[in-house]
C-alpha cells in the first residue's frame, strides 16, 4: 500500500511540475472532475463536481447507503439555515433539501478569499448520486435562471458570492487533462478563478464562441462530423480566408431546442439522428480491422481487450460559431483517444499467472433533441468561461491529448441567420413580463399607500427583513426564466 502511495505522489508531483501548476481537478472513470472545499467553521472537507450545466452549489446532509461523508450542519458554528425547501432536476437525477448560508473555501486556490455563499443542503436524491462515487456534491457554475428553486425563490450562486465580495465580476477556466496514460483511469486537471486583469500564461491563441443566451452556456454549434483521413494528417492550424459553408439543415437540428458546454457531462450528446449518422461512420470505420458488437456502439456496453488500445479511428470535429463575426467559425479537433473512454482496468490471476483487462466505452450518446458538450470535448484543451462578457474562449494546452483548434473559416452568409441561433422571445414569456410590469405598477401604488398610513410597522418590518439578508440571498430570476419557457 505504501509503495502504491509513494507512486501516486511521484505521478501528481510529475504532473504538476510539467502543467506549472497544481493539479486540483481529479475524476474517476466515466465521472466528471471533482474540487476538494472547506465548508463551514471549523473546516468541513467535501469533494464537488466542477459543473458549468447547473449554478448552485449543492451538498449531501445524509448519509448514504454506499458513502458515510456528508456535511454535518450541527458541527458548523456559522451555518445558516433558512429552512425553506428547494429542489433540483438534472438530465440523470434530482433532489430536495433546505435552502443555506455558509463560508466556502478552495484550499488549491490561494489567491480567493472565503466568501460566505448560499448552498442547498441535500437531505433526499434520486439517481443523482452514483454508486460509491467519491464526491459528495456539485459546484454550479453557471448562470442564475438555471439555479435550484424553491418556495422562496433561487438559490444565488458561489460565483456570485464570489463577484459581491470582490466587488468585481470573475471569470474561471478549466483545464482538462484526461488520463495520463492509457493504463490509468483516473483523470486530472487544474480549475482557477481568474479576472481581467489576471496574467495568461498560455501564449496560444484563444479562439472564443459567444455565449447566445446566458442560462447554461449556450452555444453555437454549426455541426460535429467525423473528419476524413487525409484532413487529420494535416497540421494546418489557421486558415482564415477560405469559405466552407455548413450545411444548414444539421446546424438548425443541432441547435433546435439547446446546444450548452457541459462540464458536468461525460459524453458529447447529440440529436438522436445526428447520433445514428455519426456512429454508423465510426463503426463503418472500425469494422475493417475489428468488429464490435451494436451494444457497444450504442453505448450500453463496454468492449474489453487484454491490453490498453491504440485507436486508429477517425478524430471528431465540432465547429463553433466565432465570437469575432457572425459569418466565422472555428474546429474543435478531437482524437480517438477522447471518446473512447477507459472504464476499468482489471487485473485477475489464473493458473497462468495475471490477466489484464481495458474496458471501454463510446463518449458518444443520443441526446434526444439537444447537444451537449460533455468534458471529452475539452480534453487537452484548456477552457475559458467569460461569464461577464459572455464568451468561452478555446486554447489548446499542453496537458492531455492532442486536441487541437483549427480556423477560423469563413461562410458566405451569417451563421446567426441561417442556423437560426437568434431565436425571438416566445409570446408566452412577453406575456408573463407584460403582466408582470402591471402588477409591479399596482403593487407601487398600494405600497405607497399602506407605507403612508403604517410608517411605523413597516419600518419595523423593513429592519427585520434587512437583517435577514444578510444571511440569505435570494433571486426571482430563475422562477421567471422557467416560467418563460
Amino acid at each position: 500500500m505504501a509503495v502504491i502511495f509513494i507512486i501516486f505522489k511521484i505521478l501528481v508531483l510529475s504532473l504538476s511540475n510539467c502543467f506549472a501548476e497544481e493539479i486540483n481537478l481529479y475524476g474517476d472513470a466515466g465521472e466528471a472532475y471533482a474540487i476538494d472545499i472547506y465548508l463551514g467553521h471549523p473546516h468541513q472537507k467535501f469533494k464537488l463536481l466542477v459543473d458549468t450545466g447547473s449554478t448552485t452549489l449543492a451538498i449531501a446532509a445524509y448519509a448514504r447507503e454506499d458513502s458515510n461523508i456528508y456535511f454535518h450542519s450541527d458541527n458548523s458554528s456559522s451555518l445558516y439555515n433558512s429552512g425553506h425547501k428547494i429542489q433540483a432536476a438534472y438530465t440523470q437525477g434530482n433532489w430536495t433539501g433546505l435552502l443555506a448560508s455558509d463560508f466556502i473555501q478552495f484550499p488549491s486556490l490561494n489567491g480567493l478569499p472565503e466568501v460566505r455563499t448560499d448552498f442547498a443542503l441535500i437531505t433526499e436524491s434520486h439517481d443523482f448520486f452514483t454508486k460509491a462515487s467519491a464526491w459528495q456534491g456539485l459546484l454550479g457554475l453557471a448562470y442564475m435562471p438555471v439555479g435550484a428553486w424553491g418556495e422562496a425563490g433561487s438559490v444565488e450562486s458561489w460565483l456570485d458570492a464570489v463577484d459581491r465580495n470582490l466587488n468585481r465580476p470573475v471569470s474561471f477556466y478549466l483545464k482538462l487533462c484526461g488520463p495520463v496514460s492509457a493504463t490509468n483511469t483516473t483523470h486530472y486537471g487544474y480549475f482557477n478563478v481568474v479576472d481581467d486583469h489576471t496574467r495568461n500564461y498560455n501564449r496560444n491563441k484563444t479562439f472564443r464562441t459567444p455565449v447566445l443566451r446566458k442560462r447554461w452556456y449556450e452555444v453555437g454549434v454549426i455541426a460535429i462530423r467525423v473528419m476524413s483521413t487525409k484532413s487529420n494528417e494535416t497540421n494546418e492550424v489557421q486558415v482564415q480566408d477560405e469559405v466552407r459553408d455548413p450545411d444548414e439543415e444539421m446546424c438548425v437540428k443541432l441547435n433546435a431546442v439547446k446546444s450548452i458546454v457541459d462540464s458536468g457531462t461525460t459524453q458529447i450528446k447529440l440529436p438522436d439522428k445526428l447520433f445514428r449518422q455519426v456512429v454508423d461512420e465510426l463503426k463503418n470505420e472500425f469494422r475493417k480491422s475489428e468488429v464490435i458488437l451494436d451494444e457497444f456502439w450504442n453505448g450500453r456496453e463496454a468492449a474489453c481487450w487484454p491490453e490498453p488500445q491504440v485507436w486508429s479511428l477517425p478524430w471528431l470535429a465540432i465547429d463553433l460559431l466565432s465570437a469575432d463575426a457572425d459569418n466565422q467559425y472555428f474546429t474543435l479537433e478531437i482524437p480517438p483517444q477522447n471518446y473512447m473512454l477507459v472504464v476499468g482496468v482489471h487485473n485477475s490471476s489464473n493458473t497462468t499467472g495475471t490477466v489484464s483487462t481495458y474496458c471501454y466505452k463510446l463518449g458518444l450518446e443520443a441526446g434526444g433533441t439537444e447537444t451537449v458538450i460533455g468534458y471529452i470535448a475539452m480534453e487537452g484543451l484548456q477552457v475559458l468561461f467569460n461569464r461577464s462578457a459572455g464568451w468561452i474562449g478555446f486554447q489548446s494546452s499542453e496537458c492531455g491529448s492532442n486536441a487541437r483548434i483549427t480556423g477560423p473559416y469563413n461562410a458566405s452568409e451569417s451563421l446567426l441567420s441561417s442556423c437560426q441561433l437568434i431565436r425571438p422571445v416566445a409570446d408566452v414569456a412577453t406575456s408573463i413580463k407584460a403582466a408582470q410590469w402591471s402588477l409591479c405598477g399596482v403593487f407601487i401604488i398600494a405600497t405607497s399607500v399602506i407605507i403612508y398610513l403604517l410608517a411605523p410597522t413597516v419600518k419595523s418590518l423593513c429592519d427585520r427583513k434587512v437583517r435577514r439578508l444578510q444571511q440569505i440571498s435570494l433571486s426571482q430570476t430563475a422562477l421567471v426564466e422557467q416560467e418563460s419557457e
